[in-house]
């Protein structure tokens, strides 16, 4: 490899993002697994249950809907939404013509989760609702309860809910005057940077438009909506007579959040929300909007007592060897790439054609890129800041991953392909998505 290439290097590492409220439902969701024997499990949050007196119809739904954001947070779980579970109980019995057996037909449909999520003994606090989750399994035979759960509740005027926002903008998309059939959603975009918030809003639109797919409406009327999930980086919404969604997350100032939600079709703006003041207590994310070094970083899924990577210097100067020493505590594969920050990025290890780019790492084995892979010195040319990033898996990538980023490695006689922002998201998120992965990330900055 040259020394061009490397010399684009890095920022200061960051720690990665830690949720106080995602991690208290750790014990939960580790007992739901063991009761349903399934690691991701779908679970459906019913409620509070509805003949209470603590919260008004609309705090209870707040807080439903913050469970659920808190859930989906931890990514150990899947959600059906329970809303539309309820609708079609209620539509059994005031449906005419329709046989009990076919609506319980319905209901199963809409409903085939793992388990069935409660809120109990809810207690109101100003502005804050105590509860527990009580978790049942598909033949209530077993039974988990959780420990006490704290959140926020913010109504009135000033804050809205995201999801009242949500639901409201697909309301006024259906009632546009035209037949939904398909619908784009692009990944929502922070003012300023980067933020895994606006992940967190994509999903819950996600699920917005899933209940709409799933709704009694249309699976009575035979009219399914078809909702896709744009690539983060890839051109969307360009798509002739399909429905697109752009949305934006911003913080201001007085540290007040913000989301504006347009709906597009051939290039025409369909009913948009405006901009809309959000309250996201329980939306499970971190709301900075990063350099696109720092959200690498920031979000990565280091472990230190599995994966480390640390440069030879804090910073290199002009004509100083780089080096970066990748320390192991497990066993493990490697694969490390230099990400720049116009979200450009190139593939260092493994090298096609060098058996030893491609060795597994055992526990307490550590070696020094490139020197310990056989590869060209790479000697500081230019001022630069990118980051080295590894990510370490035992066994490998999944085999289409693997192949991936091997296609677009360096070889033994040739350098690596550039590779470009939206090919960069897309497989920083495919790789993170892989059970058992873990990252490290550093600096490399040359003055």
């Amino acid at each position: 490899m040259k020394a061009a290439i490397v010399c684009i290097v890095m920022v200061i590492p960051k720690q990665a993002f830690a949720d106080p409220a995602t991690e208290t439902l750790t014990p939960f969701l580790d007992a739901i697994t063991t009761c349903v024997k399934n690691r991701s499990p779908t679970l459906a949050v019913i409620g509070v249950e509805p003949d209470q007196k603590t919260l008004s119809a609309e705090e209870a739904e707040e807080v439903r809907l913050a469970v659920e954001a808190r859930l989906q947070a931890t990514g150990r779980v899947r959600l059906t939404p329970a809303s539309d579970v309820v609708r079609m109980k209620a539509l059994r019995e005031t449906t005419i013509g329709m046989t009990a057996s076919e609506a319980e037909t319905q209901i199963r449909t809409a409903f085939d989760g793992d388990a069935t999520v409660f809120i109990i003994k809810p207690e109101r606090f100003n502005s804050s609702v105590s509860f527990l989750l009580q978790a049942f399994d598909r033949s209530a035979n077993c039974k988990v309860n959780s420990n006490a759960i704290v959140v926020p509740v913010r109504t009135g005027p000033q804050v809205s809910s995201i999801d009242a926002i949500m639901d409201g903008s697909v309301r006024s998309l259906l009632q546009s005057g035209f037949k939904l059939k398909e619908v784009e959603v692009c990944p929502f975009v922070a003012e300023g940077g980067h933020s895994n918030c606006s992940a967190a809003l994509t999903d819950r639109l996600l699920i917005t438009f899933d209940k709409e797919a799933r709704s009694a409406s249309r699976i009575l009327s035979g009219s399914p909506l078809e909702v896709r999930r744009a690539a983060p980086g890839t051109t969307c919404g360009v798509r002739p007579g399909v429905v697109s969604t752009r949305g934006k997350f911003s913080r201001d100032r007085e540290n007040a959040y913000w989301m504006e939600i347009v709906f597009q079709r051939d290039g025409a703006e369909i009913a948009p929300t405006g901009r809309r003041r959000i309250g996201i207590d329980g939306l499970g994310c971190d709301p900075k909007a990063r350099p696109f070094l720092d959200y690498i970083a920031a979000t990565s899924q280091a472990d230190r007592s599995r994966l480390n990577v640390l440069p030879s210097a804090s910073s290199f100067s002009k004509g100083q060897r780089v080096e970066v020493r990748i320390e192991s505590k497990a066993r493990q594969n490697i694969y490390c790439w230099i990400v720049a920050p116009d979200e450009t990025a190139f593939v260092a290890l493994p090298v096609r054609g060098n058996s030893a780019s491609a060795a597994i790492l055992n526990p307490g084995e550590s070696r020094r890129y490139p020197r310990d892979y056989g590869l060209d010195e790479i000697v500081a040319s230019q001022p630069s800041e990118n980051l080295f990033s590894c990510f370490g898996i035992e066994g490998g990538l999944p085999p289409e991953l693997h192949k991936r980023w091997l296609s677009v490695a360096p070889a033994s006689d040739a350098e690596p392909q550039l590779l470009e922002p939206k090919d960069v998201l897309d497989l920083l998120e495919k790789i993170r998505s892989t059970p058992g992965l873990t990252e490290a990330t550093t600096s490399l900055v040359v003055r």
